[in-house]
């Protein structure tokens, strides 16, 4: 049987537990023999179907949460939706290969990785129906290929950290030739963060806070920039570079790690309050609110900085979190959660939509986001520059796989 290399994440009990315990200590662990993830010799994918197609990936985006996965930080919630071992990796720009009579054949194609019915070969489910196939209600069905929700976290489905893959014709988009592979590979991450700001863009007059300047965060300023708001857009981001970044990308402000408590101050004219115990709460807030991080400490901050009455969006996925909910009711806030992509109300699926602001003037500085590019064999060097503290980590690092055979 071929076999291929691939980057390959093994789940259990122990090393989700490894994972949480020693994971930001000793991350070294994570990598090596004990860890979750490896470099191993995987038999070639076998066509599952109808319709599907083999793929040569040039670019797979590493995801922040690749690296919550391999560090243990992601729900436990969630794993009845994924299948394991898999091939990592669902940000993928890729090359069609066969079959050779595809009209897509020897195209470039951004892959768009939700499984749906469709691609299951099943009846739509209600949600696939819509075309909101990131809400599939087959995600954990154990017949046909098995359960998953996306490429890369299935096992039957390897992702683009591998140099063969498959997808189903539905899930492919073909890249313009005027979109570079620096942009289009950033289709994915762009995607979600896109559909956040379709769910609930900014309204005429309202300032907005981002919460987060990773891929995402950046993203979704640069969609609010991409899409006409006008808005104040404040971003709140852990690093220099990422505020520098931000600023690039149109920000009105970018402020530290510690800087919600300046920025809801600054920027919408809160009175700093002193509760009886813990952190300060304000008397005011940001009309919108994108938390990009989704973690224990960004959601507090969001609670705390968003205006009685505004909202909340919650962008992307997060890990398990203990927070005050009081605000929510006392302020009567409206909060949001926003997946991946779909069908949105325009009609247009997301990616089609990525793939035209990407194809812009304007999109033309995010192609720098991408600051580190590694080879597949290089996979220990990627994991160090996410995972060890005190390093300038990437804004974007990326597999490139485009002089492999």
């Amino acid at each position: 049987m071929s076999t291929q290399r691939a980057l390959v994440y093994r789940v259990s009990i122990p090393r989700y537990l490894l994972g949480q315990a020693l994971g930001r200590r000793m991350p070294w662990v994570l990598w090596g023999p004990p860890g979750p993830l490896s470099l191993r010799s995987v038999p070639l994918p076998q066509v599952p179907g109808e319709g599907f197609l083999a793929l040569r990936p040039r670019l797979s985006g590493i995801c922040g949460s690749d690296v919550a996965i391999v560090r243990g930080e992601t729900s436990p919630a969630q794993s009845p939706f994924h299948s394991f071992p898999a091939v990592l990796g669902h940000e993928v720009l890729a090359d069609v290969v066969t079959p050779e009579d595809h009209p897509l054949a020897g195209r470039r194609v951004a892959v768009d990785p939700m499984i749906s019915c469709h691609v299951r070969g099943e009846e739509p489910c209600a949600a696939c129906r819509t075309g909101q196939t990131q809400l599939c209600e087959r995600r954990s069905s154990r017949s046909g290929i098995g359960p998953g929700t996306l490429i890369g976290y299935q096992s039957r489905l390897p992702g683009g950290f591998s140099r063969r893959m498959l997808a189903h014709e539905s899930q492919l988009h073909p890249v313009p030739d005027g979109v570079s592979d620096e942009l289009a590979v950033l289709t994915e991450p762009y995607a979600i963060a896109l559909h956040a700001v379709l769910r609930r863009p900014p309204l005429p007059g309202e300032k907005v806070l981002v919460l987060g300047a990773g891929t995402i965060g950046l993203l979704t300023l640069l969609a609010l920039r991409l899409r006409g708001s006008g808005a104040e857009a404040h971003v709140v981001a852990r690093h220099a570079h990422q505020r520098r970044f931000a600023l690039a990308l149109g920000a009105t402000r970018a402020y530290g790690y510690e800087g919600a408590a300046v920025a809801v101050q600054a920027a919408a004219g809160a009175e700093l309050l002193r509760p009886l115990l813990g952190r300060p709460v304000f008397s005011s807030g940001f009309d919108l609110v994108y938390d990009c991080v989704g973690t224990n400490r960004s959601l507090d901050d969001a609670l705390r900085v968003t205006r009685p009455g505004g909202t909340m969006v919650l962008v992307g996925t997060a890990g398990p979190a203990k927070v005050d909910w009081s605000f929510v009711w006392a302020g009567e806030l409206q909060i949001l959660g926003t997946f991946g992509y779909g069908r949105e109300a325009s009609g247009e699926h997301t990616f089609s939509l990525a793939l035209r602001d990407l194809g812009t003037e304007g999109a033309a500085p995010a192609a720098g986001l991408i600051t580190h590019r590694y080879r597949l064999e290089e996979y220990r060097q990627a994991m160090r520059a996410h995972l060890v503290a005190g390093a300038e980590r990437p804004l974007k690092a990326v597999f490139d796989l485009r002089d492999d055979a």
